[in-house]
């Protein structure tokens, strides 16, 4: 019966984000009518799972336990981690008011109930999907991201998920850094969780950081890449620190023995959470390198659409003839990436002449200093069209809805 918690949680989210969002002030729509529909969610997942004999609240896949006392335990070691980090952060970067005050006992009550309520509705409804689609233990890697996919997605806005149409290069990375990759990280790790320990682990590690984000009266005013840093990191070391010490329980007739061939799904996503903390550091500049998709067509066959490029900045007195530069146009926020075909001194300052390679002429306007973010490096053909057949899929629902 798993496809009822599966067309709940898609029933539910439509419903929430096409009409209640819509027909309701934000007050009743978002803290009232939201969390008496996970509320709902919540009984489904356990009044099915019970009636499978599936329980879902606490189960044990390992033999001993090495790391804290359970699950559990470590699930909140994860998430205190986390939150230290963060908290580190806060003091070279400074602190600020919560956006999310509560002066009131009525106000704190809502607050209470409005995350206790979401929190409870995930993690019960993905604790059975999990332990539902693991029960013949195949394809248990595929289950784990699955799931968290699912949950990443309901976990965003219809307004949120728009912003991955934008042509904006730079605000499209700013939202994947920021937001995505962490979401599936914690998302990754939250399933990992769960498959391990129930539906109390998923929601020790996920519960103990909403409480922190929603009722600690301050909070780290730290840059959006350095959150989503710490966001990515602290679940990947959660992954490494689990999956180097348990042992599965595997066998028949109630005796364990330990498996030492078998691949543990939590390296796969190790791997992940390691690719995504280097894509922070990219998407962030903090190595000093940028990539950008290319949508046009104008550097062909240099450079065709769908290609990664990764821009770097450098020192505008060592850019030459034949170099291919990424600069921002006055008529235009989206940058463009063409080759310098001409360099010339007006004043003492280096003017540059740009053009597609693919064009026949150069460009119309002469760019200067300030304009150019940096020099492409490298390429990666092709790589580029994932994100851009997600952009065309997502904007072809929203110009049907």
């Amino acid at each position: 019966m798993w496809y009822i918690i599966l067309s709940l949680i898609v029933a539910i989210y439509i419903f929430i984000n096409f009409y209640v969002l819509n027909t309701f002030s934000g007050t009743i729509g978002a803290y009232v009518i939201r969390p008496l529909l996970m509320i709902f969610l919540a009984i489904a997942a356990i009044l099915i799972a019970r009636h499978e004999g599936l329980n879902i609240w606490k189960f044990k896949k390992i033999r001993r336990w090495q790391f804290t006392r359970s699950p559990v335990t470590a699930a909140l070691f994860v998430a205190g981690f986390q939150i230290s980090l963060l908290i580190l952060a806060g003091v070279f970067t400074g602190f600020g008011k919560s956006p999310y005050p509560a002066t009131t006992l009525s106000s704190v009550f809502i607050k209470i109930l409005f995350v206790a309520s979401i929190l409870l509705g995930i993690e019960f409804s993905r604790a059975y999907l999990i332990k539902k689609w693991t029960l013949t233990r195949r394809n248990i890697t595929l289950v784990l991201g699955l799931t968290t996919i699912l949950f990443v997605i309901i976990s965003l806005t219809i307004a949120e998920l728009s912003i991955l149409t934008t042509d904006d290069p730079l605000k499209l990375i700013m939202f994947l850094g920021e937001t995505i990759i962490p979401l599936v990280a914690m998302g990754l790790f939250a399933s990992y969780l769960a498959y391990l320990g129930g539906a109390t682990a998923a929601i020790g590690y996920m519960g103990t950081l909403q409480i922190f984000q929603w009722f600690s009266p301050v909070l780290p005013n730290t840059p959006w890449a350095l959150t989503a840093l710490i966001g990515t990191l602290a679940p990947t070391i959660g992954f490494l620190i689990i999956q180097n010490t348990i042992q599965e329980t595997y066998g028949i007739f109630g005796k364990a023995r330990r498996i030492r061939k078998k691949k543990d799904p939590a390296l796969s996503w190790t791997g992940v959470a390691i690719a995504c903390v280097i894509i922070v550091f990219f998407s962030s500049g903090f190595l000093g390198v940028q990539p950008t998709i290319i949508y046009s067509g104008s550097m062909q066959s240099a450079i065709d659409v769908g290609d990664i490029v990764f821009i770097s900045e450098v020192p505008i007195d060592t850019i030459k003839e034949g170099d291919i530069i990424q600069y921002r146009s006055e008529n235009t926020t989206i940058p463009i990436i063409h080759r310098v075909i001409n360099i010339y001194d007006n004043e003492g300052m280096n003017v540059f002449i740009t053009k597609g390679d693919a064009n026949e002429n150069p460009d119309r306007e002469p760019v200067i200093p300030q304009q150019i973010q940096g020099k492409v490096i490298f390429t990666i053909p092709k790589l580029g069209w994932i994100p851009i057949s997600i952009k065309n899929f997502i904007s072809n629902i929203f110009t049907n809805v």
